[in-house]
């Protein structure tokens, strides 16, 4: 469990540098048929996925034998004056697709043109095609006062934190599951119950899985820390880290992992319940697929609310227990809530874990010598409305 989390991390990363690799190593050989002047200049552009390859001879039939043989991966046809452009490519070549980057930057040398056309010269072109510098600054108003959250670096750190929390809330509700469910299906709760009551079994329980759950934040914040020392201290050979840290505050690193750690308790609770109403071993796996798929909620909204975080559904939710820790999150980082509406959310999950504590033991209390051989979703419901 400690060394999971780590292992993923460690193949996204490695994941992501060998697609980039492999991309930058596969570059697509394209023969352009062309006027000579717009070959040099689509040579001459700085590109990532393919490379002009000008020696070749481009005036005879043997260039689509090069195309079929894998001697080039895409031949392009471009007329003088832009009015007709094709590409024909190889499709059984492993090298990268160009399209996009071919046409941004054809459409770079077809504005030149233009703009030479109409008599513009190359100083007054490139005035008319630089980027703009757009000064974005997220403000947020609480009542009088004005919170700045210019921090695009925290709106990544929350899409990981959704991430990374999904995968501690499944791990967590199988385990959640498997105790409580395996007792109950093995008939190993009436020798347990007659030794300690079912209340304080439960609670010495739930306990136990809350040390474990301290016990690995302990880890990894550990771990964290001698990775952060051990990477400053390599600069940016390996990894730069100012580059990923920047503009994300402390405090919004707490409200993130506060409100993980909350929910996570909340869907521990509520894998309790489930699990309290398991009579064989062969139902635990439904108990604890229905929490998981309760936790896909969250996770698809908080991608959802990255394009738009002041959606009515996202506003309600980011405030709701098991649904703040994927939205508000994303919330803050967009500017679209300030850091005491994420208090506000993690005192409301507080709250709502002791009232789910209270009641996930009355549950499990009344349930523990309840063996029912219908479904497990008809055998709560019936239970819950008797």
């Amino acid at each position: 469990m400690i060394l999971a989390p780590i292992l993923l991390i460690g193949i996204g990363i490695g994941f992501t540098k060998y697609v980039d690799d492999q991309n930058s190593d596969h570059k697509a050989i394209i023969a352009v048929v062309a006027d000579k002047n717009i070959q040099e200049a689509l040579k001459n552009q700085k590109t990532s996925t393919y490379q002009i390859n000008t020696k070749i001879n481009t005036h005879n039939n043997k260039l689509k034998i090069d195309l079929a043989d894998g001697v080039v991966d895409g031949i392009l046809y471009i007329k003088n004056d832009f009015s007709e452009i094709n590409y024909k490519y190889n499709a059984s070549s492993n090298s990268s697709d160009p399209t996009n980057e071919l046409k941004k930057n054809i459409t770079l040398l077809k504005s030149q043109y233009m703009a030479s056309k109409a008599g513009l010269n190359e100083k007054q072109w490139q005035n008319i095609i630089k980027d703009v510098n757009v000064q974005k600054e997220n403000v947020n108003y609480d009542g009088n006062t004005i919170k700045l959250n210019n921090s695009e670096s925290a709106q990544y750190f929350s899409e990981f934190a959704v991430i990374i929390a999904f995968f501690f809330l499944t791990s967590y509700i199988s385990i959640t599951g498997a105790e409580i469910g395996n007792e109950k299906g093995n008939h190993l709760i009436e020798g347990l119950t007659a030794a300690i009551p079912a209340d304080k079994h439960y609670a010495g329980k739930m306990l136990g899985i809350f040390y474990l759950i301290g016990f690995q934040i302990i880890i990894y914040s550990v771990l964290g820390g001698l990775g952060y020392l051990i990477l400053q201290k390599m600069h940016k050979k390996v990894l730069d880290l100012n580059k990923y840290l920047s503009g994300i505050s402390a405090q919004y690193i707490l409200i993130v992992i506060l409100l993980t750690v909350v929910s996570l308790v909340l869907y521990v609770f509520l894998a309790a319940i489930f699990a309290s109403f398991v009579s064989r071993v062969e139902d635990i796996s439904q108990a604890t697929s229905s929490v998981a798929s309760l936790m896909l909620i969250p996770y698809f909204l908080s991608f959802l609310t990255q394009s738009n975080p002041n959606l009515a559904i996202s506003k309600i939710l980011s405030y709701f227990p098991y649904m703040s820790q994927g939205l508000m999150p994303v919330r803050i980082a967009r500017g679209a809530a300030t850091y005491s509406d994420g208090y506000i959310s993690l005192l409301i999950s507080i709250i709502f874990v002791m009232i789910m504590y209270l009641f996930s033991a009355k549950v499990y209390k009344n349930n523990v010598f309840s063996y029912s051989s219908e479904n497990l979703i008809k055998a709560m419901i019936k239970r819950i409305t008797a």
